[in-house]
């Protein structure tokens, strides 16, 4: 989720430089607007391409294809050029059920808030599929398309082959943790657990009401007011859990890093109103790092073996994100060094990452959730070069490509692509330009998109 979705305002909380320096003309060459250079070789290009076949099916030989690819991984990551795309959500969930069942992947980690998706998982008997995903994930992905995952998770947690769900998010998401955490604290002290849930439900507030009032560095001075009246705060809910770790952990006997969990939620939470005293691409990199320790902390402490699946935007996702250059303003600037970028330094090739992107359709704007047209990608973009394959939903294994060829050099060459950029709330056609080997492993394009179905 990007800077101007980080800070996403109270309303919804409470709810639930470079200039580019390569030339247009260039960029666009490696894509032939010539038919019958196109008619001669579209064999070369659906060579590189694989067609899956249904978003939503249960018979998976259209994904066999991904065993030989992914099974040395692991750690694969899902991504998306947009949040609000119904078909983004199916899509993710069919390939994470077929992740699951064949490949033993056990984990599916969201671009949500840690605290706020680990106890939504230890409390997941008491609650419906429903509750699950409005507490436990942000807004953007609370739809129809998505709950299915959650029934899977929740079906799942019964047998033997659970899918365990987490977050790795510093943001929070939902009231559920402060509601989690009220009642743990209370097994121990109501009324230290009331001072709590008093300071944890007011901060948020308090934050969000300077952020949404300033746009420059003025509101600066007001935002270290909020973390020295509320780092106290903090500090004695951590001495708390410290003090009663036991007695704490006695209460959920199942789970020996509930403790481990509580304490690192509550230490993002401390450094939220950091990030808001940076600017738009500082804020980005100060909540990636973040993320980018979380997921490592997952996959080393909460879940370690595990094989991990995330779930994110694409610029969370992709290895090189300060090579890509993204068009702010009106003007060409470089991306921020993203969780992706940290992690495939760590990860290299145990890693694969799967960029989505559409073609055409509908999507929902962000904070609005006004339904807005996408017209199809524009000659020179890279989902026009991919919807050549013909297909309606096309997968491309770049990772195996190695030399180039007529059917692949747009992989080895900048390309232009659709975003929502670093403060957009609608996806825009060749906003963002990047090598697409230097990215992704994989790309998925759909060809056309709707928005989400939000009454569910």
């Amino acid at each position: 989720m990007k800077t101007k979705k980080i800070l996403i305002n109270a309303t919804t909380f409470l709810i639930g430089m470079s200039l580019l320096a390569t030339p247009v003309t260039t960029m666009s060459a490696v894509v032939s607007n010539d038919k019958s250079w196109l008619n001669t070789n579209k064999k070369e290009i659906e060579a590189v391409t694989n067609e899956i076949k249904s978003l939503n099916s249960e018979d998976y030989e259209d994904l066999e294809f991904l065993n030989p690819i992914l099974k040395d991984k692991t750690v694969v990551c899902l991504g998306e050029n947009f949040h609000r795309v119904a078909e983004y959500s199916s899509m993710k969930t069919r390939i994470i059920k077929y992740l699951h069942e064949n490949l033993g992947f056990d984990v599916i980690a969201f671009e949500s808030g840690l605290g706020e998706c680990a106890t939504v998982y230890q409390d997941l008997d008491k609650l419906t599929s429903k509750d699950m995903m409005e507490n436990s994930i942000l807004p953007v992905w609370h739809s129809k398309e998505t709950l299915d995952l959650f029934d899977y998770i929740k079906r799942q947690s019964k047998t033997k082959n659970p899918l365990y769900l987490t977050g790795y998010d510093m943001q929070p998401t939902s009231s559920y943790f402060i509601t989690f955490m009220t009642s743990w604290l209370g097994t121990i002290d109501k009324n230290y657990a009331k001072e709590y849930a008093n300071f944890e439900t007011q901060y948020f507030p308090d934050c969000y009401k300077i952020i949404n009032q300033y746009e420059s560095y003025k509101h600066i001075d007001e935002l270290n007011q909020i973390k020295n009246k509320y780092d106290p705060q903090y500090e004695k809910a951590l001495k708390f859990i410290d003090d009663n770790r036991e007695k704490l952990a006695a209460v959920y006997p199942n789970n020996p890093n509930i403790i481990n969990i509580a304490k690192k939620s509550l230490e993002d939470r401390m450094k939220f109103v950091e990030a808001a005293m940076l600017d738009t691409v500082k804020s980005y990199e100060f909540r990636d790092k973040i993320m980018a320790e979380n997921v490592e902390w997952i996959t080393n402490v909460l879940y370690p073996g595990k094989k991990v699946i995330l779930w994110a935007h694409n610029d969370h996702l992709a290895k090189n994100t300060s090579k890509m250059l993204v068009l702010e303003n009106e003007k060409w600037i470089n991306s921020f060094t993203s969780m992706g970028e940290l992690l495939n330094k760590k990860l290299n090739d145990k890693e694969y990452v799967l960029g989505l992107y559409m073609n055409s359709g509908k999507a929902c704007s962000i904070t609005t959730q006004r339904n807005f047209d996408i017209s199809p990608m524009p000659e020179g973009s890279l989902e026009n070069n991919m919807i050549k394959s013909g297909y309606k939903y096309s997968f491309v294994d770049l990772s195996q490509q190695k030399t180039v060829s007529i059917g692949n050099s747009w992989m080895f060459n900048p390309m232009f692509a659709g975003e929502d950029g670093m403060t957009s709330e609608v996806i825009l056609p060749m906003s963002m330009v990047f090598v697409p080997k230097e990215q992704y492993d994989g790309l998925l394009l759909i060809d056309k998109v709707n928005e989400p179905t939000l009454k569910y």
